[in-house]
Parts: C-alpha cells; structure tokens; sequence
C-alpha cells in the first residue's frame, strides 16, 4: 500500500496534469518580460513567501542552466518575481535542489542568498526529505515475484552521461552505492506506480536503480524505458513530496501533491 502524507500544504496539480500546451517551454520564454508571465505561471506556484517558492516544474524545463542555453526555473521564476513586485533590478532566485529535465515535480527555489545557504545545508546533512512518483511497464521483482515493497540498491558509477553498475565501490573506482525504497501504489493496464524514497541524492539515482532492476521507467529511452506515445521529452517521474524546515521561521514545510492529482498522472505521460 502506497505511504499517506502527513499534514502540511497540499498541492493540486489536475490543471498541469491535463494542460497540453499551457506549459510550453518556448511560449513562457516569449511572454517572460511581459506582465503576462505572472498569471501565465500563477498554476505553478504550489508555496510563496519573502523567502521561498515551492513551485511544480513542467517536464521539458531546466532546473538549471545547461549547455543548451535554454531558460532554467532560475530564470523564468526570477521574471514572474520581477514582474509580480515591481522589482528594478535584479532578482535573487535559486533552485535548492535539481529535477533531470524530462523529470517534473515539486521544487524549492530560493529567494534570497541566505534561504539557499540555509536550505542547501539540510540537504547536505540529509534533512531536506523528498518523495517521487514513477511509472513503469514492469513490476519490480523480489524473492517471490512482484514485490509489493522493496529496497533496491547497486554499485553505480557515472560514464558517458549515465548511471552504469559496477562490481566495486570506492574512490578509486569513482564508483558508489545507489539505495531507495520502493512501494507499489497501483498498478494498471501493465503500467505500475511506485512511491520512492531515496537515500542521498546521486546522479540519476531513480532511473538508474529502477533499471538495474529489470523495470526502466516509462520514457526513460537512455535506460532502455519504453517510449511514450505522445511526449517524447518526459520521464514518468514526479517529485510529489517534501519536507524540510523553512530558513528563518524553523518550522516544518511540507508540501505534497493532492492524492486526485496523483491519480491523474498517468494522464502526463500516456
């Protein structure tokens, strides 16, 4: 059975879910420096104060800048800042954390110097914690068949862009131990969605390990996943949850995806 959520601020992400074209890369782009951007981005503001946004990044956009020179979150949310407060100048807006590009979800994006410091730290000491939703075409498989609940781990190395495994780990070999826990929420005409938690947060730590275990993710062409029908820049994986202390008020942010819009994300991708 898939974990509930605990408390905190739900987020429905039914109109993204169900948006074709209202979240298309190239048209945010063209309306950035337009008061539109404001209203055109308003949907994907799940969290907002003086600190932080939490916001749900589209499958197709940057977490961060990239050799592609395209626009990252950093810059098309420092635009609806600047255009939603009547900034002059220059707007501080960082990502905290990162999402692979064909990869969508819940992400925290800093809005001042000290909240990134601050939210940097506790993921680096393991106390910035996240869930994520994935499909696959095949049911993960333990000691007596599919599995239900599962932790999944392999000795991985990253070469050419990918996650491969390795009989070894260790500084010499530039290779580590990859680790998650896997649980079955639903599965449905061949396609099985799981709730992951990972530890750490390796170089595609999710894909790599689903594979590894005989069930790439649906999209995931680099790790031999099956090809969607109609979105060929998507991965079916979401981050859906999150929880970690807010920088200056020290309390408890959790944010987490609506269970509808849960059950609506096979809708994203198929």
């Amino acid at each position: 059975m898939c974990p509930g959520f605990e408390p905190g601020y739900v987020f429905d992400a039914s109109q993204i879910f169900g948006s074709d074209g209202g979240f298309d890369l190239r048209r945010i782009v063209k309306i950035a420096q337009s008061d539109e951007i404001v209203a055109a981005l308003a949907p994907l503001i799940a969290y907002e104060d003086n600190h932080l946004l939490v916001i749900f990044k589209p499958a197709g956009w940057l977490s961060q800048s990239d050799e592609t020179g395209d626009a990252s979150v950093n810059e098309i949310f420092g635009a609806y800042l600047k255009k939603k407060y009547r900034k002059p100048g220059n707007v501080f807006c960082a990502a905290v954390q990162r999402l692979d590009r064909p990869a969508s979800g819940l992400m925290v994006l800093a809005r001042t110097s000290k909240a990134a410091a601050r939210l940097s730290e506790q993921i680096r000491e393991g106390r910035f914690e996240k869930r994520y939703r994935v499909l696959t075409h095949a049911a993960l498989q333990g000691a007596k068949g599919d599995a239900s609940r599962i932790v999944l781990t392999a000795t991985m190395r990253k070469t050419d862009r990918m996650a491969k495994r390795v009989e070894t780990a260790g500084a010499d070999s530039g290779a580590s131990v990859y680790t998650l826990t896997a649980t079955l929420c639903s599965s449905t005409a061949g396609r099985y969605a799981y709730d992951v938690e990972i530890e750490g947060g390796k170089f595609h730590q999710i894909r790599a390990l689903f594979a590894a275990h005989g069930s790439p993710l649906l999209g995931d062409l680099k790790y031999g996943g099956k090809k969607l029908p109609k979105h060929s820049d998507r991965l079916a994986l979401t981050c859906s949850w999150l929880n970690f202390l807010h920088p200056t008020r020290n309390s408890a942010v959790i944010e987490a995806l609506t269970p509808a819009s849960l059950q609506r994300l096979h809708t994203y991708f198929i």
